[in-house]
């Protein structure tokens, strides 16, 4: 009678564990789901934030002025995330049709990684368009490929800016490149 009673009660321990087991693989699991939108939700916060980069580029202009205004020109702080095709805008605001010729002809490693390994991330150097009064027309001019293990690099951007008519400008951005980090890389 009492070899029943302790396998009943091995029995009642075995159904307890497995049930215990069963909430705390589900609470780990809600736990991970948890944190990846958490984490997901940061990276949407940075594409928040690069347009509002390029509209704070277009505040530069106030209503009336027009010109050509780059991202990391004058004071301005910019950051790139690693881990993807990240784009260096300028902004063009004209009173007459024009077309624009926009080229990065210097790409530079101030600090972090070499000037000939931030060269290799560059997709395209240059931007040729049209530009109609009344819009502000963005012109991609460089898009970089940057690799997800890049190291915190400042790059330093030489562009050559050339309307149809009229004098070409040459002005320079400073462009911080910031790790993704890992975990937030491969869970998004």
């Amino acid at each position: 009678m009492k070899y029943l009673r302790n396998k009943k009660a091995a029995i009642e321990m075995s159904m307890g564990t497995i049930i215990i087991l069963v909430l705390g693989v589900s609470m780990l699991i809600l736990g991970m789901i948890l944190i990846r939108n958490i984490m997901c939700s940061g990276l949407q916060i940075t594409k928040d934030i690069s347009a509002g980069v390029k509209n704070e580029i277009k505040n530069l202009f106030g209503a009336d002025k027009v010109g050509v205004k780059c991202m990391g020109e004058g004071a301005q702080e910019i950051n790139l995330a690693t881990g993807g095709e990240r784009k260096v805008v300028c902004i063009i605001k004209v009173e007459e049709p024009r077309n624009y010729k926009i080229t990065a002809t210097k790409v530079e490693s101030l600090k972090g990684e070499t000037t000939e390994n931030v060269n290799k991330w560059a997709l395209t150097k240059e931007w040729i368009g049209d530009v109609s009064p009344g819009s502000d027309t963005e012109a991609d001019f460089l898009i970089l490929d940057i690799p997800s293990d890049a190291q915190t690099t400042t790059l330093r951007i030489t562009i050559q800016i050339t309307p149809s008519e009229g004098a070409s400008k040459t002005t320079t951005s400073t462009i911080k490149v910031i790790p993704t980090g890992f975990i937030r890389g491969t869970i998004c």
